[in-house]
């Protein structure tokens, strides 16, 4: 069981960083494809309910946009890339 919760919690670090990486890619291309989206049934079914509570799945394409501004311009204030 121990491992399981390793395993989830490094799996979904690993999709908040590519999430990151989504939302920078957003705002220069707007068709940009929410890779996290592709294969969600490849996760363990803890990290897909954990994508979908954070919203990283399961959203339309404005509220990645919107997300997608706020960190461009959290970025642009100064902010760290998230990673």
């Amino acid at each position: 069981m121990n491992n399981i919760i390793k395993e989830t919690s490094s799996d979904f670090i690993s999709c908040k960083l590519i999430w990151f990486l989504f939302l920078s890619e957003l705002n220069w291309n707007p068709q940009a494809i929410n890779p996290l989206e592709l294969v969600p049934e490849s996760f363990w079914p803890e990290v897909t309910d954990l994508l979908i509570e954070a919203k990283y799945i399961g959203q339309k394409r404005e509220y990645y946009l919107r997300e997608s501004d706020k960190y461009i311009v959290y970025l642009s204030k100064g902010g760290k890339p998230l990673t």
